[in-house]
Formats: C-alpha cells, sequence, structure tokens
C-alpha cells in the first residue's frame, strides 16, 4: 500500500475528524425529535410530517426517524438511558 504524504494525511484527517462530529451531531438531533414531534416545530416551520423535516434538515431517513421516535418513547423516564 502506498505511503500518503503530509498533505494527503492533513485531508485524511480532516475526513476522520468531520465524520465524528456529524455522527455526533446526527445523535443530538435524534434526542431532539420527540420535542420536535411534541410542539409540531416541524408543521410550524411548513414541512409535511416530522420525517420530511428530518430529511431535509439532517438528512435522516425515514425509517431513522421512525426508529427514534420508537426507542425514545420507550426510555423516556429512564434519563440515564437517554445520556
Amino acid at each position: 500500500m502506498p505511503k500518503i504524504n503530509l498533505q494527503e494525511k492533513i485531508i485524511h484527517d480532516q475526513f476522520v475528524t468531520y465524520g465524528r462530529n456529524a455522527k455526533e451531531w446526527l445523535r443530538k438531533c435524534v434526542l431532539l425529535l420527540p420535542m420536535i414531534e411534541k410542539h409540531g416545530i416541524w408543521h410550524k416551520k411548513g414541512f409535511h410530517s416530522i420525517h420530511e423535516y428530518a430529511a431535509k434538515l439532517t438528512g435522516m431517513n425515514h425509517e431513522q426517524v421512525n426508529e427514534a421516535l420508537r426507542v425514545l418513547a420507550k426510555i423516556q423516564d429512564n434519563p440515564e438511558l437517554q445520556k
């Protein structure tokens, strides 16, 4: 396997950092979904559904939204699990 030069290493390191940050921020968005749904924020912002809202603003797909809402509903009474 060829070695990468310093400039390529910098590019690679940025890519890895941005990827990790993207996952972290997406998890934070997921945790906000129940409140978005409860207050109907998606509707007030002019979206047709919470799925459209999440897809257009965060890139989440329909199944990710459904799964997040399902799981978070089950653990809503357990703040330790939500952390």
